[in-house]
């Protein structure tokens, strides 16, 4: 790599931190808030008590809790062993992936209100064909019965163990830290606070360096030919590229980035920014170790051809 290019990719790098550190440190801070106060259990408990508002109670659970397709699986494999309905448990799964509000503040700033909106209406949807769509195949008996693959785990008294044991059990890694109580709220979200900015940062550089890759080393008609049409090839391809990549929610938004500065086509776009969070494969083996292979099947069905319409849909209406 010649110096030019070499000099081209660290000002893409630049420019991209100097845009977006302060919404980082903003979104940062709202997960520490979240996490102290606790904000996120607290609906998430509500979820099981719902009964048919599940669903939407799941929905909201995902667009408040900053976790990704990994982070969602102890909250979710916890949801699990005390019997939630599996229509609520999938639309959790669906919809946290793609929404938090550290992803909504980060979208706001990588690529503008629009998109911001765009991601969370998106997410809404999604989460909400998922949980319909399972519920009506629960009920056609097509889904009926236990579909986990997980098994409770008990401890010498009789207690349920942490989901890191429950999964690790099935064969599932389960990201997990030990949380230590502190005599000062403040001094708990500091130490959320750094947490966080610790997860999120790294993936996020990791991002704005695959964005100025793309933008200094990847020919623009590359990009116009595979995802520049506004037709339906170019939405199906950007949920087959968003497959294999582990993208959560904000690693996403610098690579859209990039692909908008190339050429992407708009509907492509959203499309992208969906199915790439929520089907990726990471996301798809843990999912795999939790749930029975027809789960994993309307899973994985119903949320690229609601990301795949969405984004068809868009570029029919601009």
């Amino acid at each position: 790599m010649n110096s030019d290019l070499l000099m081209q990719m660290l000002t893409v790098i630049g420019d991209e931190i100097a845009r977006m550190w302060w919404f980082f440190l903003l979104s940062i801070l709202l997960v520490g808030i979240i996490k102290g106060y606790k904000l996120d259990l607290r609906i998430r408990d509500a979820i099981h008590r719902a009964g048919p508002y599940g669903i939407l109670i799941a929905i909201l659970v995902g667009m408040v809790s900053p976790l990704c397709a990994c982070g969602i699986l102890p909250v979710a494999i916890s949801l699990a062993m005390i019997g939630t309905p599996l229509a609520p448990l999938l639309a959790l799964l669906a919809t946290s992936p793609m929404m938090g509000p550290d992803a909504f503040i980060l979208t706001w700033s990588g690529l503008g209100a629009h998109w911001a909106f765009l991601k969370l209406g998106g997410a809404a949807v999604v989460g909400l064909v998922v949980g319909c769509t399972t519920q009506l195949l629960v009920r056609s008996g097509w889904l009926a019965g236990n579909q986990l693959r997980l098994q409770p785990v008990y401890r010498e008294d009789g207690s349920l163990a942490p989901a890191a044991e429950i999964g690790a059990a099935a064969g599932i890694k389960v990201a997990t830290m030990t949380i230590v109580p502190r005599a000062s709220r403040l001094r708990f979200i500091l130490d959320r606070t750094l947490d966080a900015g610790w997860f999120v940062g790294k993936f996020l550089l990791l991002a704005i360096v695959i964005e100025a890759i793309l933008v200094t080393l990847v020919p623009m008609q590359w990009i116009t030919i595979l995802v520049g049409k506004p037709d339906f090839s170019s939405v199906l391809l950007a949920a087959l590229i968003g497959l294999p990549l582990p993208l959560n929610q904000i690693p996403a938004i610098p690579v859209l980035s990039g692909l908008l500065q190339r050429g992407i086509d708009p509907g492509a776009a959203w499309t992208f920014l969906l199915a790439a969070p929520v089907s990726s494969l990471p996301a798809m083996i843990a999912l795999t170790g939790m749930f029975r292979l027809r789960v994993v099947t309307v899973f994985l069905t119903t949320t690229l051809l609601t990301a795949i319409l969405l984004g068809w849909g868009y570029q029919l209406l601009s």
